[in-house]
């Protein structure tokens, strides 16, 4: 089969390996879409603690039951499926107390074990046992199906933020996950949607996907922007999907009283100092959220919003050959795309 390796950074190698075998409890899976998650742009362009060159990445992955685990019951070849990436130990403090994902121990596809950057993959029986891939209708297109990892963390951070009826969101950063962000403020209820980017170009893209207003902040002052559009009172929610620090600091100048800010796109390694003004903190007195991971339950979510057509799915705005990854990486980060899926079986 095909495999991608990252081989260090910036340097990927396609390489012709055996088709892994089949455990006798998991599933053996034809990759039929990986998306290109903002993780595999960091990692491919300035590396990561967490993996060992050379690396197969790809953790959002969607395909068919290629052979089934001697085993293994309710399942059978030509299935299509879906998967959570992220496996609980199961047995950590964490998990005992209800938060598998902060896991001690988690194990992570395309991190712990191979991903779906290869037209083949397994699927571990620990997947199975503990309820992670979710079995596609015959008739879904399971494309779209990738985004349900991004969405299970979009869905547990305004699970914990409580966004609501009536209110009004600011969302920093129009990458995919801004654009999820969007649509998910929009079914809570939110009514006013204000959506920042220094990238004009990319903003321009995100226009259709559940905002009601858009900054570009490297053009206009966001603070003022967003007191004039709230009347002076501020915003009852920011998210900060993106990873700068800036928007940290006007977040809280930005936020009415009592307002929640949460902080949802990770600093660089090597800079992730971020400075709030304290006192704005105390006497409005802020709620600050860290959004990171997200449990089966919120995974399941995401593929249910997906599966009944409450996502608009054209944030997927193109889609290439395996090989091509590094150009997918390019057009990311410089604004062309939005988010871009991968196809370990197209031809160039």
């Amino acid at each position: 089969m095909k495999a991608l390796y990252l081989t260090g950074k910036a340097q990927v190698e396609m390489r012709d390996i055996p088709v892994p075998e089949c455990p006798d409890d998991g599933l053996l899976i034809k990759i039929d879409s990986v998306g290109l998650c903002g993780s595999d742009v960091r990692t491919y362009s300035v590396g990561s603690a967490k993996i060992n060159y050379p690396v197969i990445l790809g953790h959002e992955n969607a395909g068919y039951v290629e052979k089934v685990g001697k085993n293994v019951t309710g399942w059978k070849v030509g299935d299509k499926v879906v998967a959570n990436p992220a496996i609980p130990c199961g047995k950590c403090y964490y998990c005992v107390n209800k938060m598998p994902g902060l896991c001690d121990n988690i194990q992570v596809a395309g991190t712990s074990f191979p991903g779906g950057f290869a037209q083949y993959m397994v699927f571990p029986g620990d997947m199975l046992s503990r309820g992670q891939i979710i079995k596609v209708p015959d008739d879904a297109d399971l494309e779209p199906m990738i985004l349900a990892e991004l969405l299970a963390s979009v869905v547990k951070a305004q699970d914990d933020l409580k966004v609501g009826m009536g209110e009004t969101v600011v969302i920093v950063g129009s990458g995919p996950i801004g654009c999820l962000h969007a649509q998910i403020a929009r079914l809570h209820g939110a009514t006013k949607i204000i959506m920042a980017e220094l990238n004009k170009e990319r903003l321009d893209k995100c226009h259709e996907f559940g905002g009601t207003h858009f900054i570009v902040s490297s053009q206009e002052d966001l603070v003022q922007r967003v007191m004039e559009i709230t009347d002076g009172r501020g915003a009852d929610v920011c998210i900060v999907a993106c990873p700068s620090a800036k928007p940290h600091q006007q977040g809280v100048e930005l936020l009415r009283k009592e307002g929640r800010l949460c902080l949802f796109g990770g600093l660089p390694k090597d800079n992730p100092w971020t400075t709030m003004d304290g006192n704005l903190i105390h006497y409005k007195r802020l709620r600050i959220f860290g959004a990171y991971s997200y449990s089966a339950a919120d995974f399941a979510k995401g593929y249910e919003l997906l599966a009944a057509g409450r996502i608009d799915t054209r944030i997927i705005t193109h889609t290439l050959p395996l090989e091509k990854m590094p150009e997918g990486v390019r057009m990311i980060q410089q604004g062309e795309a939005i988010k871009v899926v991968l196809k370990p079986w197209m031809e160039e």
